[in-house]
């Protein structure tokens, strides 16, 4: 059976550099323009990019259970050890969290062995990340076995579809892990891939508030740096959900662009549903006007990221790459522009393009949903929210939204935009907040949210109350005497 299927796997490799090299300009659109992406992507700003990409490399102190600490590291061999520097996959899971997906139910935590991937896997690994249009691909440092075992975790986001095709599955995947030539201690991995992790970050945020036909799995793989060992162990794992994914949009390494050509490159392959998900990947950019250019390989396209397993299990896929090659084809980009800093501790945000970056991670953003077949609105209107000053009491009201089945309600101590915290969860369209302080202004946000999916309004206005201490009054009354 492994002789069989490496056998599979080197003609597929053969048939892969031999296709020629295609612009996708005379493909036939497969994703039509939509309002829905449309609204999507006015949400994901350059702002909202750039730091998430800051607060993943290192540049910023980001919160972490109840400490502000700096991502200085995300080589995987740190992410999963306690170093206080390379805390990515707990702040990960936090914001995640607090975007309202539930862990054990839509958020989950994949745990596979790295020995055991190598073990079972190292020398095909070696084969798919070892060639390219050039015939081999120059890494920084050579793929070695580990002489220990690891259990390392993928982070999983899952968006049930609320369409006849929710049993269909789109996949959005980057890597979160980072190597440089200082790894253990420094390792921003600005471009390599808190530029990918930032799309991700951004989609998870905002396809929480709109219904799908399709389910969307947003997929955060670690160990990519040694050998793409996340990405193969979850197509190993996940074998029964293969023949339902309909593409997977990996995003890996965009963002450099030191000519200005806003060039990038498409990594296709030649499998007819990877050209589908290409193909959509470029009307995304023509439906919304991204004024991004491209190469779109077929022959010569890398094996050299996540995507990689999946096309060799007959998968359609896409990598997402800066302009890395000299590939030169017809309305494409003009030689290459690769980035000096890549695997270096030099990798940061400083060094990027920033609109490049925002334009590539809203095409991405748009594919998926795209493909995800956009339903529109998890609810046609946001509550909206008054709060009233009782005696020892707030009292929150709202009008009802068609739809929600509960009410998530949110206080902060300091400000509307302040930090908010969830208080509870209610059924009805009211709620009375009992744990005050007089004095004290409250300021408070709710929404809407339908139980057993992923699926939420934006939130509320913000309203704010404050219940002044009573005042006690003392009275005197005068004593009459009787004859006096």
């Amino acid at each position: 059976m492994k002789k069989t299927r490496l056998t599979l796997l080197v003609v597929t490799f053969v048939l892969l550099f031999t296709v020629p090299t295609t612009s996708a300009t005379s493909q036939t659109p497969t994703c039509p323009s939509s309002p829905t992406v449309q609204e999507i992507l006015n949400q994901v700003t350059e702002d909202a990019i750039i730091q998430w990409i800051r607060n993943f490399s290192g540049e910023d102190f980001v919160p972490i259970g109840v400490s502000q600490r700096k991502i200085l590291t995300r080589y995987s061999y740190q992410l999963f050890n306690m170093n206080v520097n390379a805390m990515a996959y707990p702040y990960l899971g936090e914001q995640l969290e607090s975007f309202g997906y539930e862990q054990g139910t839509f958020l989950t935590d994949h745990s596979f062995s790295s020995s055991k991937i190598f073990e079972s896997k190292g020398e095909i690994v070696r084969e798919w990340i070892g060639k390219d249009a050039n015939g081999l691909l120059p890494l920084d440092q050579n793929i070695t076995f580990p002489d220990q075992s690891y259990t390392w975790k993928n982070k999983i986001v899952s968006i049930p579809g609320h369409g006849p095709n929710a049993d269909e599955i789109v996949l959005m995947t980057a890597h979160l892990d980072s190597t440089s030539t200082a790894p253990v201690t420094n390792a921003p991995g600005a471009e390599d891939n808190a530029s990918g992790v930032a799309a991700l970050m951004e989609a998870a945020r905002l396809f929480r508030f709109y219904q799908f036909d399709r389910t969307i799995k947003i997929i955060f793989f670690t160990g990519e740096e040694q050998g793409l060992l996340g990405s193969v162990a979850y197509v190993a794992d996940y074998s029964a959900e293969l023949p339902n994914i309909i593409g997977v949009v990996n995003l890996d390494m965009f963002g450099y662009d030191s000519d200005d050509d806003r060039c990038f490159e498409l990594h296709v392959g030649t499998l007819p549903d990877s050209n589908m998900v290409g193909t959509c990947f470029t009307d995304v950019i023509n439906n919304y006007g991204l004024n991004l250019t491209y190469d779109y390989l077929t022959n010569g396209a890398t094996g050299a990221s996540d995507h990689a397993p999946f096309w060799y299990e007959g998968v359609g896929a896409v990598e997402v790459l800066e302009n890395y090659y000299n590939n030169d084809p017809p309305l494409g980009c003009i030689g290459q522009d690769r980035n000096p800093n890549y695997h270096h501790t030099t990798d940061l945000i400083q060094h990027m393009s920033t609109p490049v970056t925002h334009s590539i991670a809203q095409a991405g953003i748009g594919t998926a949903a795209s493909l995800a077949a956009p339903i529109g609105r998890c609810f046609a209107a946001d509550p909206d929210l008054t709060a009233t000053p009782l005696t020892n009491s707030i009292l929150l009201t709202w009008p009802g939204v068609v739809d929600a089945d509960v009410y998530n309600v949110y206080r902060s101590d300091t400000s509307c935009e302040g930090i908010f915290t969830q208080v509870a969860q209610v059924t009805a369209n009211s709620y009375e907040d009992t744990d005050i302080v007089f004095g004290h202004i409250y300021f408070y946000k709710v929404q809407a949210a339908e139980t057993g999916a992923v699926c939420f309004s934006q939130l509320s206005n913000c309203a704010s109350a404050e219940v002044e201490e009573p005042v006690f009054f003392d009275f005197y009354i005068p004593l009459v005497i009787a004859g006096e």
